[in-house]
């Protein structure tokens, strides 16, 4: 070889182009082609009964998401004896191979690349010739990214071409020579120029060239040999590992919908169970319970095959959840449940529980999770995608990840910056140079396969994989589960880094907002199951009632399943927000009328003049109220998670005032006095209490902003900081009055033209005895483009607003000091965030959104995004939200911002009650710091599982008290499994927590 470096690396490339050329060298026409156009998405059962009709290679069908089931029948040539015959199938469409009723394997030949994915189905690996079989093919007109190209753009018009369906002879000393090759050549070319296997490589690149005749196949052994010898040089003692494992990411909706993701599911998983036959090293790793869920309902024998693959450990239960969920927006008790959910499924199933969690493709993880994890037995976590980090990339691969509470779990983001490899030198050579602790660390993690979409691992990368074991120049690769490689990547990890608090993700902002209506059913299906859990507990503890545990179990599964990470966010197409409102309005009225019968079973009888007021939280609270049946107001108080028969109190010593000026409204209490001008603003806000003005000087709070939203990549994702740069204020009121004027609660309505597209009706509230200012909005919304956010400029100077997140709650920076500061431009929160100074602050609370800023003294809470992709109809539509401006001394532990953010969440429920005033209390704790977040029964008997959580981020102790027989106290961990036992001390329990800890105790009766 003379010195043409570059030329011989063309050459190289010719000759790859040529030997795969002569891959396929011979084919046929099958014996008989027919199809039937399904009218949906059917069984195989119904399939095999349609009326077919004749088809051939170059008909196209159609439209997109349509359904067409092939019926083949074929006869392998009796002169391809010995050969090795495929069926060649591409539909330009994902498909499946259908053999006797069941899921043989999937197809997917739509591809944005230059080649099909997986258009060959294995029929004989050596023939006798003459074989006649038959089979159906299923074929669905979407793609792996649905009708989208996977770029953003939409591609109907290439789906459906049957572009080939035949037989065909695969070349085996073809395919492996071309393998061996491929892996050889590409290190000529991807390896370091500057180091020491490049050239190497090159040279024996080459010298195959010369050696191997394409139209002699006597020659490719030759070419073998030197690939071999060449593939057999080993790396030192010293050197890098990287394990892999088998992936296929199936979002469970996305550009798709679920009964799409159904397919997906089934087409993917035959597949892998096919290949581990071949291929006995192979190893498949599957992370959400639900999609083995739907395959063990609907496919019963692929079922049996992949739970018979995981007894031979190749099938790989992992991640331990329910789905792969959210980590922003569902509550503590919501992403509990996904463990204890999944957890319990994958035990069940499968003979043991996950020790990863397993969340590759999600927008950020709180800082409760590390908790979570250790406490459902989860010990490390994997994810990959704080690498798309707009300004602060990860600074470690592996470390320890710390959560607000002190609980670690070790961390692995793999190099490949994916979770889709495709086993190439250059993801492989990435293992090195990507490798953030080499200083510290040799063991790294490759997820290979085809996902999002589904798919997994192909032939071509497991050939790959067996000739990348140990070759000199490269790291060492392996085929590992998740629990091999963490092990290994545990022993390994010297002095480890640790990074303590939440993972934020400078990324996809937007999906705090999006599909609004979404959102606020996921938290109205939150609250409504805690209370079903503890009125059913009570029913059950105090009368014999049944539990209905199946019915719970049901409505929790279906809240878990649309808090995936691309149903929740807002990231969806339409179908998705379609089928998810179904869901949501089939929870919230199951659960509704499962609380009423609950209701009906312990508290006294709902009729009379006297008002009941049930109190499902954690503290005791006095509320203003609507009298039930009646417009008149009372106020209504209850102990914690209990309830007070009372009669109607209208009175009261302060009674509210509301007074109409000029420049605008003065509504005031004993406690606070709000000024509005003649736009609904406000104008000051002033705490009596402390002698304190709220409001910076000049400014206006309640102030609605339209911001300018054009990400400049994913739309229903993004928001950019730019949008900080084009904004324009609300105040263009067509009317301004007062609705309301009580001695216990006085309204004024704001009507509001927010646009030519868009307007807002406001009712600002104030109620005797409570320092909170409400805001109730309805906005009929058909906007594009835009986001609608609501600010308060406050009289308040800190660094930093804390932000309440599941089970606490966390500070982050109010200034743009540097790069990680200004990345928070809008962050996630629950309930409540807030600005404080040492003694006073405000918090801005909310019924159901999730996104907040602020930005020096201004607080912001976004409201309602337009964006038109992948939705284009996103947030289209009337919605109903609250807000509400909380006042208070010190800071939001000590100043009552957690209650109060309950409460204002979950009002007191009041009933018209006949029986004499009385008052029950089921449960108490003596220290308001500690929250009793959770009441139920466990979930394998009658005990009673109580989760309780320090909410301020102090060490504390705490006597909690009930009304219940408490028989032994046993302290367990969130899969409900412990036998540590809990002092009692005069029938109560006495607890000592640390800072943001979460307890769960099982209590016998």
């Amino acid at each position: 070889m003379l010195k043409h470096l570059e030329i011989t690396k063309g050459r190289l490339v010719r000759f790859a182009n040529e030997l795969k050329a002569l891959l396929y060298p011979r084919s046929v026409g099958l014996e008989k082609l027919e199809v039937y156009s399904a009218p949906d998405r059917i069984s195989y059962p119904e399939a095999v009964k349609g009326k077919y009709r004749a088809a051939k290679e170059g008909d196209v069908f159609g439209p997109g998401w349509s359904t067409h089931w092939f019926r083949i029948d074929y006869l392998i040539p009796k002169e391809w004896a010995g050969e090795e015959v495929l069926l060649h199938f591409d539909s330009s469409s994902e498909g499946c191979v259908w053999k006797d009723g069941v899921p043989i394997q999937g197809l997917t030949s739509y591809n944005w690349g230059p080649e099909d994915i997986r258009s060959y189905f294995t029929l004989a690996p050596h023939a006798r010739g003459s074989e006649r079989g038959s089979l159906y093919v299923e074929t669905a007109i979407n793609g792996m990214f649905g009708l989208s190209n996977g770029g953003g753009g939409v591609q109907k018009d290439s789906l459906g071409h049957l572009r080939h369906a035949r037989l065909v002879v695969r070349d085996r000393a073809v395919w492996d020579l071309m393998w061996d090759f491929a892996i050889i050549k590409e290190m000529a070319e991807k390896l370091p120029a500057d180091g020491l296997h490049q050239g190497p490589a090159l040279t024996v690149a080459n010298e195959i060239v010369n050696a191997v005749i394409l139209d002699d196949r006597s020659t490719y052994a030759k070419g073998r040999a030197i690939a071999k010898k060449f593939l057999q040089a080993k790396n030192g003692d010293r050197t890098h590992h990287v394990s892999a494992i088998g992936h296929a990411h199936i979002d469970t909706a996305w550009l798709w919908p679920l009964a799409e993701t159904k397919r997906k599911c089934y087409r993917t998983f035959s597949t892998a169970v096919r290949m581990m036959d071949e291929y006995p090293e192979y190893k498949f790793v599957c992370s959400q319970a639900q999609q083995l869920v739907w395959i063990k309902q609907q496919h019963p024998a692929l079922y049996a095959k992949i739970k018979a693959k995981a007894k031979k450990g190749q099938f790989v239960p992992a991640g331990g959840t329910w789905i792969e969920p959210d980590c922003n927006i569902p509550s503590g008790e919501s992403l509990v449940r996904q463990f204890l959910v999944g957890q319990r499924f994958f035990e069940r199933e499968f003979g043991a529980i996950c020790r990863e969690f397993w969340n590759p493709d999600v927008f950020g993880y709180s800082g409760a999770l590390p908790q979570i994890m250790r406490g459902a037995g989860i010990r490390y976590f994997l994810t990959q995608k704080l690498s798309w980090n707009q300004l602060n990339r990860p600074t470690s691969s592996t470390f320890l990840w710390e959560g607000i509470d002190g609980s670690r779990v070790l961390t692995h983001f793999p190099p490949t910056d994916t979770y889709n490899a495709v086993v190439t030198i250059d993801e492989v050579q990435k293992h090195i140079t990507n490798f953030k602790d080499k200083e510290r660390a040799s063991e790294s993690y490759m997820l290979f396969g085809y996902g999002d979409g589904g798919g997994g691992p192909t032939e071509e990368m497991l050939e790959r994989l067996r000739r990348l074991k140990n070759v000199a120049g490269l790291p060492e690769v392996a085929i590992r589960t998740p629990q091999e490689f963490f092990q290994r990547c545990d022993e390994d990890l010297k002095d480890p880094l640790v990074w303590s608090g939440e993972l934020y993700f400078e990324l996809h902002r937007g999906t705090y907002t999006s599909q609004a209506a979404n959102k606020r059913d996921n938290r109205r299906s939150e609250e409504l199951l805690h209370d079903v859990e503890f009125l059913a507990t009570l029913g059950r503890q105090l009368k014999g009632a049944r539990y209905p545990r199946a019915e719970i179990n049901r409505l929790w599964e279906t809240v878990l399943l649309n808090q995936f990470h691309d149903i929740i966010p807002g990231s969806s197409i339409r179908e998705v927000y379609e089928d998810s409102a179904r869901d949501y309005a089939e929870v919230l009225g199951s659960a509704a009328k499962l609380r009423e019968d609950a209701i009906q079973r312990f508290l006294p009888a709902a009729k009379g003049e006297n008002v009941l007021a049930l109190n499902t939280l954690s503290w005791p609270r006095r509320e203003v109220v609507q009298r039930p049946g009646s417009k008149k107001l009372t106020f209504a108080e209850a102990p914690a998670y209990g309830y007070t028969v009372s009669e109607p109190e209208s009175a009261t010593a302060a009674p509210v005032t509301v007074q109409e000026s000029k420049q605008g409204f003065t509504l005031e209490n004993g406690l606070v006095r709000a000024k509005l001008d003649r736009q609904g603003r406000l104008t000051s806000f002033f705490d009596k209490r402390h002698s304190r003005e709220t409001i910076s000087p000049g400014g206006k709070g309640n102030q609605y902003v339209l911001f300018e939203d054009q990400p400049e990549r994913w739309d229903a994702w993004d928001v950019d900081i730019y949008h900080l740069e084009k904004s324009r204020k609300v105040d263009e009121v067509k009317a301004i009055r007062i609705v309301e004027s009580d001695p216990l609660r006085v309204t004024v309505e704001v009507e509001t033209t927010v646009s030519a597209t868009a307007s807002l009706v406001q009712r600002i509230s104030l109620s005797a005895e409570s320092p909170r200012l409400d805001f109730e909005a309805e906005v009929d919304w058909r906007e594009k483009n835009q986001f609608l956010k609501v600010e308060f400029p406050l009289a308040l100077r800190s660094d930093y607003a804390t932000y309440e997140i599941q089970f606490g709650h966390v500070r982050r920076p109010t200034h743009f000091n540097t790069t990680w500061d200004f990345a928070r431009f809008e962050v996630s929160a629950h309930r409540w965030a807030d600005l404080s100074e040492p003694a006073y602050g405000v918090a801005l609370l909310n019924d159901s959104k999730y996104g907040y800023a602020c930005h020096g003294n201004v607080l912001r809470l976004s409201l309602l995004r337009a964006p038109k992709s992948p939705d284009t109809e996103a947030d289209m539509g009337k919605h109903h939200f609250r807000y509400a401006l909380f006042p208070h001394a010190a800071g939001p532990q000590l100043g009552g911002v957690i209650p109060e953010a309950a409460a204002f969440n979950q009002p007191l429920r009041v009933y018209a009650a006949e029986s004499a005033p009385s008052s029950e209390g089921f449960f108490a704790l003596d220290n308001p710091a500690v929250v009793l977040d959770t009441v139920k029964l466990a979930e394998d008997s009658d005990d009673l599982v109580l989760r309780i959580y320090e909410s301020h981020g102090a060490h504390q102790v705490a006597t909690l008290q009930s009304r219940l027989p408490l028989g032994k106290v046993t302290r367990v961990d969130l899969l409900e499994q412990g036998n540590e036992t809990v002092a009692k001390t005069s029938g109560a329990i006495k607890l000592a927590l640390r800072p943001f800890e979460i307890v769960t105790l099982k209590v016998s009766r």
